[in-house]
């Protein structure tokens, strides 16, 4: 079981999780220090050259003017130039160098949070709306880029410069440096009460951020039900009350973040009204030059800028850190299902696959899905199952792919308990043709290979031939594009493509979940043909409501309530007189 990640929940108390995430950025960190030492060094290089613009200044006002002396004006001009330059490039050093190593960062979270999310089981998924996921990779992680390549380098930036220029000031009137102290304690106040109070509110503006490409997702993909039930209005309705929803939750968090800003804004003219009204006074006695005033009122600005910047700065770094709670979340999620400490590699089915007293269910208290099941299935014979919708049949293979986990009993594989196999060589050795086709986007080669380039074209080809399905792949060409989803194909033609790809990547196991249920008579035909004369060496399960596709099945299971009710060949359970022969009475118009 997986702990919800609280995508669904709109828990107004929860707060951001600072602790994890920061620990997810500082790992991240860990392996980029000389790049971010690099960028360190040329946003230090930039600050040391952008704080020597007021002391030219104070030197043109102080110096040159009076001294009336056009060389040292001329001199302080250039120089003022030359370090206008230096800063320009320094500057453009330190973003390039913050780019890159942001990017590589980025890639590297990209990457594992993709690589995590793809070891998860389905049980996972089954909770978490696409569009939701496709937030967690895409946007959470562009807020972190964000922070990393601009927020902290310039709040260490704007860190250095403040202790700087506050040095500097205090070297030249430490009086008057000291009568600035008591403004900062307040800022401190104002943005502590700010984190506070819009913690919460920062994550629930990440959740609903979440919710609106997870309703697009859901929404678009089943676009042509809406059109065709005439719900565009509807959906159009529930979009609008989310956008209200997130508007909401963001106005919210603007309101605070304003009236933050706007109490620091009115702490900077009260600073200079200090410096123009005691510093002039001290002035006026000959305790300071006007150049020193000027140059105080220009680092005063100095002071200022980086705290208008933090209090932007903290609405990034509050989005930020809740981008990296949610991510953290998902990265400390782990599969309910693992590979075993001393995995066991499945090369072939040897002798039988074997379910022996299976009991499942999906969540502890729930009812049980499967009920002491139990069959075997020699290699190179055919199992077909058949019952009700919702009996349990898809549920079995599902157990053999181990999607899923069981409870009580056992399955094994030439005897070993399949949960002692390593979950790539068992998958591997079993090939999945369902009902619903998902083909990708690319070339129907690319899709027979299943996107993998290294199988050789001429097993593709062998498959075809094998199969008798050469007319259908002139009629699709193994070049033709296919768009996302299959969009550009009938499901039958879909079900005909994903068998032949099972046939391509020439799986030890087929499991054919209503494989067939789309296709015409003469495709239909065709292709249980090809099952019962190619496949004579495999073993091959079938899931089928049509009952013309499994008679010819070594054996078959009637399977309800989870429970096998009925297991023999074709002809001994219509003998039988059971619920098989009942099936079967009624699909064929026979009476009872």
């Amino acid at each position: 079981m997986h702990p919800d990640i609280g995508d669904e929940e709109h828990n107004p108390k929860e707060r951001i999780n600072y602790r994890a995430a920061f620990r997810l950025l500082a790992g991240l960190i860990a392996p980029r220090k000389r790049p971010f030492a690099v960028a360190f060094g040329w946003m230090t290089a930039a600050t040391l050259t952008s704080l020597a613009i007021p002391m030219i200044a104070k030197y043109v006002i102080d110096t040159a003017i009076p001294g009336k002396d056009p060389r040292a004006l001329l001199a302080a001009t250039g120089v003022y130039l030359l370090t206008t330059l230096a800063f320009l490039y320094f500057n453009y050093r330190q973003v390039v160098q913050l780019a890159r190593a942001g990017q590589d960062l980025i890639v590297e979270l990209k990457e594992r949070l993709l690589s995590h999310m793809l070891s998860l089981d389905l049980e996972f998924y089954s909770s978490q709306p696409v569009g939701r996921l496709t937030a967690r990779v895409q946007s959470d992680t562009s807020t972190l880029y964000a922070l990393f390549t601009n927020t902290v380098i310039t709040i260490v930036n704007d860190a250095m410069m403040f202790v700087i220029v506050f040095a500097v000031m205090s070297f030249y009137n430490l009086e008057l440096t000291l009568m600035l102290l008591p403004v900062f304690p307040v800022l401190l106040l104002f943005g502590w009460i700010f984190v506070r109070v819009t913690s919460p509110m920062f994550v629930r503006v990440r959740k609903i951020a979440a919710e609106v490409p997870g309703f697009l997702t859901e929404q678009l993909n089943g676009i042509g039900v809406l059109q065709a039930f005439g719900r565009e209005e509807d959906t159009s309705a529930k979009m609008e009350e989310l956008n209200q929803r997130k508007f909401r939750a963001e106005i919210g968090v603007e309101i605070y973040t304003v009236l933050f800003f706007l109490s620091i804004v009115f702490l900077h003219p009260a600073a200079t009204a200090a410096v123009f009204g005691f510093g002039g006074a001290m002035a006026m006695k000959g305790e300071m030059t006007v150049g020193v005033i000027v140059m105080f009122v220009l680092y005063l600005g100095y002071l200022f800028e980086p705290i208008f910047r933090f209090s932007e700065h903290l609405s990034v770094i509050q989005r930020s850190f809740s981008a990296g709670h949610r991510i953290s979340r998902i990265l400390a999620l782990r599969p309910a299902l693992t590979e075993p400490a001393e995995p066991r590699f499945l090369s072939c089915v040897r002798d039988a696959i074997e379910f022996r007293k299976v009991w499942m269910r999906y969540n502890e208290g729930s009812d049980w899905v499967l009920k002491d099941v139990s069959f075997s299935l020699p290699r190179g014979k055919s199992l077909a199952i058949l019952g009700e919708t919702g009996g349990g049949k898809t549920t079995v293979t599902s157990l053999l792919f181990r999607f899923y986990d069981f409870q009580k009993g056992h399955i094994e594989i030439d005897g070993t308990d399949i949960r002692r196999l390593s979950l790539g060589s068992l998958r591997s050795a079993i090939g999945l043709v369902q009902q619903d086709i998902y083909l990708f986007p690319g070339t129907v080669m690319q899709n027979l290979k299943l996107m993998d380039d290294s199988i050789p074209d001429e097993r593709v080809h062998d498959a075809i031939r094998l199969m008798g399905l050469d007319a259908f792949f002139k009629k699709h060409p193994l070049d033709k594009k296919v768009l996302e989803k299959g969009a550009n194909l009938s499901i039958g033609e879909k079900q005909v493509i994903s068998l032949a790809r099972a046939m391509v990547l020439d799986q030890e196991v087929l499991v054919l979940d209503e494989a067939t249920s789309n296709m015409d008579p003469h495709t239909e035909r065709l292709i249980t043909n090809a099952i019962k004369s190619l496949l004579k060496h495999k073993t091959v399960i079938i899931i089928a409501h049509r009952l013309s596709t499994v008679r010819n099945a070594d054996r078959v299971m009637m399977i309800s309530g989870g429970e096998v009710k009925e297991l023999g060949t074709h002809d001994e359970l219509l003998a039988r007189g059971g619920l098989y022969a009942k099936y079967y009475r009624l699909q064929f118009g026979e009476g009872e």
